[in-house]
């Protein structure tokens, strides 16, 4: 055995772990039938006369004899986390070099729509790789410990799921930064393919929670048979060890003799108590207590593999992240010089009013962009099977947006808390801060009830959105100054999102900044120093309000 998987951590091994594992079960195998032979022979013996007793010292004596023969077992049953850690990273190995070759693939070929539509799809085909293994492993925990050391056995399972879960992440998230390496190329070649190509590593953070759902159901499945198990096996040897000494088969009240049968998985619980369980601590009772704690489902269970479950949410952070930074890359090239446009610092026409004034084509394309984005999300909403993958990893997806409005606050001059910032980004309790007619966004009338594709588009949009105004904003932090005319043509920008968020339909959009500043673009100086001298400088939100229009009123002041 040991010249097909050593069971020296560092040893040589030409086979596997499972083979090792197979000659166990015929080992157990070869030892029921042992012991059935011997076991009926000696019963006959009784039942003819010829000796008396009740078989608990040859049951011992066989006993003794079957440690014996599985002994070669003993250093692969007491190192099993390690030897498992060892064969699962080696399997897996081959591969996450053939993630890491998809991903180099999209590089070298500078992230072509093909090329990433060829790595997400393996990516898909590898991702679930490691659960066949995990389970594997779980098998092979039940055949050579039998329930004992449960804990070690599951973090080593743990630990492998977890660590595959990883190198996903970040081949998704190095297909991430390789597609966006080059705004300019993406925007200018984007279209509804991009969106659908990157929806779909959101089924692949999907499947990978879905089967690590199964896995830990199909675990604490196992825990159960196990804990019965080691239960019914404490309770056995227990009569056994009271049976009377002069006790023979034809005695008082049929106490249990000598098994005419010992089955393979009785031996397995024999051979698993031996090897395994710590005489002088006097374990037993612990290790079954575990198990069942272990096997227990439901709102209070234990979680069995909580590394992957972390893992999983990062992975799932990482498929919103590589959605989001294809769903925006278009507005983030066109907001990316908006700052330092020269119409913030036209002077002013006299045969030119504000009515003639359009929307400049930074903000035209970015609204454009937005409007054609509701029909690159259908396609993948309407799919039943994607969607339900994918909603089982949309929590947490609005975590995406929030670094242009921390962003937004800093070029403010201030520095929010997280709270303060996600206050601001979702607009919450806004309406008494900011100027009435800036309130927009809210619908009237009955709500209807959305369906499930609705709700997924609305979510992205909500995302988008959310992240599109953080970023205009910030960059209207950075313009150095504006002239009235500069004002005039910030107020018609920002009046043109409002107007394309508003026929996007999607709640809390456009967000209530946007029609603040519109206004704000327009009036008066000392009205302006009038409202933010009028700010409650107690409230957070009101404090972060005033350094923004602070900042706004300082612009103006140039000219």
């Amino acid at each position: 055995m040991e010249s097909i998987y050593s069971s020296e951590e560092t040893g040589p091994s030409k086979g596997s772990l499972q083979s090792v594992c197979s000659i166990y079960e015929s080992t157990l195998q070869f030892l029921s039938l042992a012991y059935e032979t011997i076991a009926g022979g000696w019963l006959d013996l009784v039942e003819g006369g010829t000796i008396k007793g009740n078989g608990l010292s040859i049951y011992k004596e066989m006993g003794f004899v079957f440690r014996q023969i599985a002994s070669p077992f003993v250093s692969y049953q007491q190192r099993l986390p390690n030897l498992e850690t060892r064969y699962s990273t080696a399997t897996t190995q081959t591969i996450i070099r053939e993630m890491h070759q998809a991903v180099s693939d999209v590089s070298n070929g500078k992230a072509t729509l093909e090329t990433l539509q060829t790595a997400t799809q393996l990516l898909q085909e590898l991702s679930g790789a490691s659960f066949p293994l995990a389970e594997g492993a779980v098998a092979r925990f039940e055949l050579l410990n039998g329930g004992y050391n449960s804990a070690s056995a599951l973090q080593a399972v743990d630990k492998i799921v977890a660590t595959y879960c990883g190198e996903l992440a970040i081949a998704i998230r190095t297909l991430s930064a390789t597609t966006t390496a080059d705004e300019t190329a993406l925007a200018v070649n984007f279209d509804e393919s991009h969106v659908l190509c990157a929806l779909e590593v959101l089924k692949i953070a999907g499947a990978f929670r879905k089967n690590l759902l199964d896995l830990e159901v199909k675990t604490r499945e196992r825990l159960t048979v196990l804990s019965s198990r080691m239960s019914s096996y404490i309770s056995k040897e227990k009569e056994l060890e009271e049976v009377p000494a002069t006790t023979t088969r034809k005695s008082s009240a049929a106490v249990v003799l000598l098994p005419d049968s010992f089955s393979a998985v009785e031996i397995d619980s024999f051979l698993t108590k031996a090897v395994c369980f710590d005489e002088e601590n006097n374990e037993t009772n612990a290790a079954l207590v575990i198990l069942q704690r272990l096997a227990e489902s439901g709102p209070t269970s234990v979680p069995l593999y909580p590394e992957t479950e972390d893992a999983t949410r990062r992975l799932a952070t990482s498929c919103h992240t590589f959605v989001f930074d294809v769903c925006a890359a278009v507005p983030r090239l066109h907001l990316k010089g908006m700052s330092s446009l020269q119409s913030w610092k036209e002077a002013n026409e006299q045969d030119i009013n504000s009515y003639g004034i359009l929307p400049q084509s930074y903000i035209t394309h970015v609204g454009e962009h937005m409007l054609a984005l509701v029909q690159a999300l259908e396609p993948f909403a309407s799919d039943s099977e994607a969607l339900g993958l994918a909603n089982e990893v949309m929590g947490g997806v609005h975590g995406v947006a929030m670094q242009p409005w921390r962003e937004f606050l800093s070029a403010s001059g201030t520095m929010g808390s997280e709270d303060v910032i996600k206050s601001l980004m979702n607009g919450e309790n806004l309406d008494n801060f900011v100027v009435a007619s800036a309130a927009l966004g809210e619908e009237e009338g009955t709500e209807e009830e959305e369906s499930e594709a609705n709700k997924f588009c609305n979510v992205w949009l909500d995302v988008v959105s959310t992240a599109v105004t953080g970023r205009l904003l910030e960059r209207i932090m950075r313009i150095p100054s504006l002239t009235p005319k500069g004002c005039e043509h910030l107020n018609t920008d920002l009046n043109y999102l409002v107007n394309v968020f508003s026929a996007l339909g999607v709640r809390g959009h456009p967000h209530p900044l946007l029609g603040h500043l519109a206004e704000l673009a327009l009036v008066e100086a000392d009205v302006l120093a009038h409202r933010i001298d009028g700010r409650n400088r107690g409230s957070s939100i009101e404090a972060s309000l005033r350094s923004v229009e602070e900042r706004l009123s300082a612009m103006k002041s140039r000219y």
